[in-house]
């Protein structure tokens, strides 16, 4: 998937507008959990997204989902990671 792609998909199913965000090698997000349905298109590099010993790593053109609610721990790879973020309200 691209970015105009994840746009698209981000917009034809109630996303709020796209983010474009870095982080550096190697960092790691600690255990949490999200209030809002949050996509995440990775552009470069690698992220790892783990749900306790359950882990994935996504690299450029690999779409994340995580649900709300669900705690998970996120981890940057060596490289450092670009990604486009998108982010929707639980409906209730």
């Amino acid at each position: 998937m691209n970015e105009a792609e994840f746009r698209d998909y981000a917009a034809a199913n109630g996303y709020r507008e796209p983010e474009v965000r870095e982080q550096p090698a190697n960092r790691f997000f600690d255990t949490h959990a999200h209030e809002e349905d949050l996509i995440v298109l990775i552009t470069r590099g690698s992220f790892t997204v783990a749900y306790g010993e359950d882990a994935t790593v996504f690299g450029p053109g690999e779409m994340c989902h995580v649900a709300p609610g669900v705690d998970h721990t996120d981890a940057v790879g060596p490289e450092g990671a670009g990604y486009v973020m998108a982010w929707r309200a639980v409906a209730g």
